[in-house]
């Protein structure tokens, strides 16, 4: 069996291996949204905060993986005072948008 390894040119540090984890994380947050879903339907919302903190923690550590690239370029912008000739308001719009996107991906199972 032959095994591909990914590595990004631009961003090393992501590879197979971190974007398997990301991909596991994604199924693990929509599995968690769905019980959320259900348990507020069964028993209401107060009912739900052990379901609710894994849905919040996968959102945020799935977003935080699938966005990491473009909070990268927003930070190294933000650390030399967005003098670099690459830091626009596109840097942050791009964070942000990634960060919408996928949360409502993540949301929408």
């Amino acid at each position: 069996s032959i095994v591909l390894l990914v590595r990004s040119t631009k961003y090393p540090k992501y590879n197979a291996f971190t974007l398997g984890r990301t991909m596991a994380s994604v199924l693990e947050t929509k599995v968690a949204v769905r019980a959320f879903k259900r348990c507020v339907q069964e028993k209401g919302s107060d009912a739900c905060s052990s379901q609710r903190t894994a849905v919040v923690a996968g959102v945020a550590g799935a977003v935080k993986g699938e966005c990491a690239p473009y909070v990268e370029d927003f930070f190294g912008c933000f650390m030399h005072r967005y003098h670099l000739s690459s830091c626009s308001d596109a840097t942050v719009a791009r964070m942000l948008k990634c960060q919408e996107q996928f949360t409502s991906h993540l949301l929408s199972s």
